[in-house]
Protein backbone atom coordinates (compact mmCIF):
# COMPACT_ATOMS: atom_id res chain seq x y z
CA UNK A 1 0.00 0.00 0.00
CA UNK A 2 1.45 3.55 -1.10
CA UNK A 3 1.50 6.79 0.31
CA UNK A 4 -0.54 9.06 -2.12
CA UNK A 5 1.27 12.40 -2.22
CA UNK A 6 -0.88 15.63 -4.03
CA UNK A 7 0.41 18.91 -3.83
CA UNK A 8 -0.79 22.73 -5.95
CA UNK A 9 -4.96 21.79 -6.37
CA UNK A 10 -5.62 25.05 -7.22
CA UNK A 11 -9.52 24.60 -7.38
CA UNK A 12 -9.51 22.46 -9.93
CA UNK A 13 -11.50 19.47 -8.51
CA UNK A 14 -12.11 17.91 -11.62
CA UNK A 15 -8.21 16.88 -11.95
CA UNK A 16 -8.06 16.04 -7.99
CA UNK A 17 -11.23 13.57 -8.68
CA UNK A 18 -9.30 11.46 -11.81
CA UNK A 19 -6.20 11.70 -9.49
CA UNK A 20 -8.27 9.98 -6.79
CA UNK A 21 -9.78 7.63 -9.43
CA UNK A 22 -6.41 6.77 -10.71
CA UNK A 23 -4.44 6.48 -7.69
CA UNK A 24 -7.12 3.50 -5.49
CA UNK A 25 -5.10 1.97 -2.96
CA UNK A 26 -3.11 3.92 -1.26
CA UNK A 27 -2.88 3.60 2.44
CA UNK A 28 -2.78 7.19 3.29
CA UNK A 29 -2.65 10.87 1.83
CA UNK A 30 -0.52 13.39 2.16
CA UNK A 31 -0.99 17.19 1.18
CA UNK A 32 1.59 19.59 0.44
CA UNK A 33 -0.70 22.95 0.17
CA UNK A 34 -2.27 25.08 -2.48
CA UNK A 35 -5.38 24.36 -2.49
CA UNK A 36 -7.06 27.43 -3.84
CA UNK A 37 -6.35 30.32 -6.78
CA UNK A 38 -7.06 29.37 -10.38
CA UNK A 39 -9.37 26.71 -10.74
CA UNK A 40 -13.09 27.22 -10.21
CA UNK A 41 -14.24 24.98 -7.23
CA UNK A 42 -11.66 25.76 -4.43
CA UNK A 43 -14.30 25.86 -1.86
CA UNK A 44 -15.13 22.25 -2.91
CA UNK A 45 -11.77 21.14 -3.24
CA UNK A 46 -11.44 22.36 0.70
CA UNK A 47 -14.65 20.19 1.17
CA UNK A 48 -13.32 16.72 -0.32
CA UNK A 49 -9.35 17.48 1.03
CA UNK A 50 -10.92 17.33 4.28
CA UNK A 51 -13.12 14.40 4.02
CA UNK A 52 -10.01 12.60 3.15
CA UNK A 53 -8.52 13.18 6.14
CA UNK A 54 -5.18 13.77 5.06
CA UNK A 55 -2.32 12.28 7.84
CA UNK A 56 -0.23 15.13 6.71
CA UNK A 57 -1.21 18.40 4.89
CA UNK A 58 0.28 22.15 5.16
CA UNK A 59 -0.37 24.92 4.02
CA UNK A 60 0.69 26.41 0.77
CA UNK A 61 1.69 30.19 -0.15
CA UNK A 62 -1.72 30.61 -2.14
CA UNK A 63 -2.91 29.39 1.22
CA UNK A 64 -1.83 31.83 2.74
CA UNK A 65 -2.32 35.00 1.22
CA UNK A 66 -6.10 34.10 0.82
CA UNK A 67 -6.31 33.40 4.98
CA UNK A 68 -4.15 36.33 5.74
CA UNK A 69 -5.30 38.78 3.15
CA UNK A 70 -1.53 39.12 1.51
CA UNK A 71 -0.06 38.87 -1.56
CA UNK A 72 1.09 35.33 -2.42
CA UNK A 73 4.37 36.24 -3.88
CA UNK A 74 4.46 33.56 -6.72
CA UNK A 75 6.28 34.19 -9.97
CA UNK A 76 6.19 37.14 -11.84
CA UNK A 77 4.98 35.28 -15.11
CA UNK A 78 1.38 34.48 -13.38
CA UNK A 79 1.20 36.95 -10.23
CA UNK A 80 -1.33 39.05 -12.07
CA UNK A 81 -3.55 35.84 -12.32
CA UNK A 82 -3.36 34.58 -9.17
CA UNK A 83 -4.38 38.00 -7.90
CA UNK A 84 -7.43 38.36 -10.17
CA UNK A 85 -8.50 34.83 -9.23
CA UNK A 86 -7.95 35.09 -5.70
CA UNK A 87 -10.40 38.19 -5.58
CA UNK A 88 -13.18 37.05 -8.18
CA UNK A 89 -12.82 33.19 -7.14
CA UNK A 90 -11.51 32.33 -4.17
CA UNK A 91 -12.67 34.93 -1.78
CA UNK A 92 -16.25 34.39 -3.46
CA UNK A 93 -16.82 30.68 -2.99
CA UNK A 94 -14.92 30.09 0.17
CA UNK A 95 -16.97 29.88 3.15
CA UNK A 96 -15.59 31.92 6.32
CA UNK A 97 -15.65 28.21 7.64
CA UNK A 98 -13.16 27.06 5.23
CA UNK A 99 -11.07 30.12 5.30
CA UNK A 100 -10.88 29.18 9.01
CA UNK A 101 -10.03 25.91 8.32
CA UNK A 102 -7.40 27.17 6.18
CA UNK A 103 -5.77 28.76 8.45
CA UNK A 104 -5.30 26.99 11.18
CA UNK A 105 -2.60 24.81 8.61
CA UNK A 106 0.73 24.18 9.45
CA UNK A 107 3.78 25.43 7.36
CA UNK A 108 5.86 22.16 8.04
CA UNK A 109 5.21 18.66 9.60
CA UNK A 110 7.39 15.90 10.32
CA UNK A 111 6.38 11.98 9.16
CA UNK A 112 8.10 8.72 10.22
CA UNK A 113 7.81 6.04 7.22
CA UNK A 114 9.38 2.54 7.86
CA UNK A 115 11.51 4.02 10.45
CA UNK A 116 12.92 6.56 7.45
CA UNK A 117 12.39 10.30 8.93
CA UNK A 118 10.59 12.39 6.58
CA UNK A 119 9.84 16.29 6.27
CA UNK A 120 7.07 17.99 4.49
CA UNK A 121 6.40 22.03 3.40
CA UNK A 122 5.16 22.95 0.57
CA UNK A 123 7.91 25.32 -0.52
CA UNK A 124 11.62 24.33 1.13
CA UNK A 125 13.09 23.62 4.62
CA UNK A 126 14.67 26.72 4.36
CA UNK A 127 11.40 29.31 3.41
CA UNK A 128 8.62 27.11 3.70
CA UNK A 129 5.91 29.07 2.25
CA UNK A 130 8.10 30.35 -0.96
CA UNK A 131 11.09 28.78 -1.35
CA UNK A 132 11.18 27.32 -5.29
CA UNK A 133 13.27 24.11 -5.48
CA UNK A 134 13.08 23.98 -8.43
CA UNK A 135 15.50 20.71 -10.57
CA UNK A 136 17.25 23.08 -12.78
CA UNK A 137 18.86 25.21 -9.94
CA UNK A 138 22.38 24.74 -9.28
CA UNK A 139 23.31 22.14 -6.76
CA UNK A 140 24.94 24.43 -3.86
CA UNK A 141 21.16 26.54 -4.04
CA UNK A 142 19.73 23.33 -3.35
CA UNK A 143 21.51 22.43 -1.19
CA UNK A 144 20.74 25.84 0.54
CA UNK A 145 17.12 25.26 0.38
CA UNK A 146 17.38 22.03 2.69
CA UNK A 147 18.74 24.35 5.33
CA UNK A 148 17.02 25.08 8.45
CA UNK A 149 17.42 28.13 10.97
CA UNK A 150 19.50 26.69 14.64
CA UNK A 151 16.22 29.23 16.04
CA UNK A 152 13.93 31.83 15.03
CA UNK A 153 16.42 34.57 15.76
CA UNK A 154 19.89 32.63 15.00
CA UNK A 155 21.56 33.80 11.42
CA UNK A 156 22.75 30.70 11.39
CA UNK A 157 21.95 27.37 10.19
CA UNK A 158 22.07 23.45 9.50
CA UNK A 159 21.31 21.39 6.69
CA UNK A 160 18.29 19.25 7.52
CA UNK A 161 18.60 15.66 9.16
CA UNK A 162 15.93 13.70 7.28
CA UNK A 163 15.97 10.63 4.78
CA UNK A 164 13.74 12.62 2.49
CA UNK A 165 12.00 16.19 1.89
CA UNK A 166 8.62 16.40 -0.02
CA UNK A 167 7.54 19.37 -1.42
CA UNK A 168 5.20 21.40 -4.06
CA UNK A 169 4.94 24.63 -4.84
CA UNK A 170 6.64 24.47 -8.26
CA UNK A 171 4.31 22.65 -10.49
CA UNK A 172 7.01 20.60 -11.57
CA UNK A 173 8.17 16.68 -10.34
CA UNK A 174 11.47 16.28 -9.40
CA UNK A 175 13.42 13.33 -7.60
CA UNK A 176 16.79 13.87 -6.44
CA UNK A 177 19.39 12.78 -3.78
CA UNK A 178 21.07 15.52 -2.05
CA UNK A 179 23.92 14.24 1.07
CA UNK A 180 21.69 11.25 1.69
CA UNK A 181 18.60 13.36 1.58
CA UNK A 182 16.05 12.58 -1.27
CA UNK A 183 14.01 15.50 -2.58
CA UNK A 184 10.51 14.52 -3.97
CA UNK A 185 7.91 16.65 -5.58
CA UNK A 186 4.49 15.40 -7.02
CA UNK A 187 4.37 17.83 -8.97
CA UNK A 188 0.50 20.20 -9.75
CA UNK A 189 -2.43 18.35 -9.51
CA UNK A 190 -4.13 20.68 -10.91
CA UNK A 191 -1.98 23.37 -12.36
CA UNK A 192 0.91 21.65 -14.26
CA UNK A 193 3.59 23.80 -15.66
CA UNK A 194 6.30 21.36 -16.99
CA UNK A 195 4.39 21.62 -20.22
CA UNK A 196 2.53 17.88 -19.66
CA UNK A 197 -1.31 19.09 -19.11
CA UNK A 198 -2.24 15.80 -17.24
CA UNK A 199 -2.86 15.94 -13.53
CA UNK A 200 0.56 14.46 -11.32
CA UNK A 201 0.28 13.37 -8.11
CA UNK A 202 3.41 10.90 -6.65
CA UNK A 203 2.86 7.29 -5.21
CA UNK A 204 5.45 6.64 -2.34
CA UNK A 205 6.18 3.23 -1.05
CA UNK A 206 6.63 2.70 2.48
CA UNK A 207 8.60 0.00 2.21
CA UNK A 208 11.26 0.52 -0.20
CA UNK A 209 10.45 4.17 0.29
CA UNK A 210 10.55 4.37 -3.86
CA UNK A 211 8.63 7.49 -5.11
CA UNK A 212 6.78 7.26 -8.47
CA UNK A 213 5.47 10.81 -10.30
CA UNK A 214 2.10 9.56 -12.17
CA UNK A 215 0.59 11.87 -14.61
CA UNK A 216 -3.50 11.16 -15.69
CA UNK A 217 -5.39 12.53 -17.90
CA UNK A 218 -8.38 14.66 -16.75
CA UNK A 219 -11.59 16.42 -18.70
CA UNK A 220 -9.88 20.26 -19.00
CA UNK A 221 -13.19 21.16 -21.44
CA UNK A 222 -15.22 20.23 -18.29
CA UNK A 223 -13.05 22.65 -16.27
CA UNK A 224 -13.11 25.64 -18.89
CA UNK A 225 -16.88 25.63 -18.81
CA UNK A 226 -16.87 25.73 -15.23
CA UNK A 227 -14.43 28.64 -15.30
CA UNK A 228 -16.77 30.30 -18.62
CA UNK A 229 -19.84 30.19 -15.89
CA UNK A 230 -18.05 32.38 -13.24
CA UNK A 231 -18.09 35.27 -15.75
CA UNK A 232 -14.84 35.99 -15.59
CA UNK A 233 -12.63 38.41 -17.70
CA UNK A 234 -12.07 37.10 -20.87
CA UNK A 235 -8.47 38.03 -20.75
CA UNK A 236 -8.17 35.97 -17.48
CA UNK A 237 -10.25 33.50 -18.70
CA UNK A 238 -8.03 33.15 -21.74
CA UNK A 239 -5.16 33.05 -19.88
CA UNK A 240 -6.38 29.80 -17.67
CA UNK A 241 -7.30 28.19 -20.40
CA UNK A 242 -4.27 28.37 -22.47
CA UNK A 243 -2.17 27.21 -18.89
CA UNK A 244 -4.67 24.42 -18.10
CA UNK A 245 -3.85 23.32 -22.19
CA UNK A 246 -0.54 23.55 -22.35
CA UNK A 247 0.99 22.58 -19.04
CA UNK A 248 2.66 25.96 -19.17
CA UNK A 249 2.82 29.31 -18.43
Amino acid sequence: MSILIISDIHGNLTALKAVLEDSKGWSDIWVLGDLVDYGPEPHLVVDLIKDLKPSIIVMGNHDYAVVHGVDCRCGEEVHELSVYTRLNISLKLLSREQVYWLKNLSISADASVASRRVYAVHGSPSDPLYGYMKPNLPHNALLNMLSLKQSKYSLSSRTIDVDAVVAGHTHIPMKIVMRNTAVFNPGSVGQPRDGDPRASYGLLDPDSFEFRVIRVKYDVDAVVNKLKHLNLEEKYLTWLERILRQGST
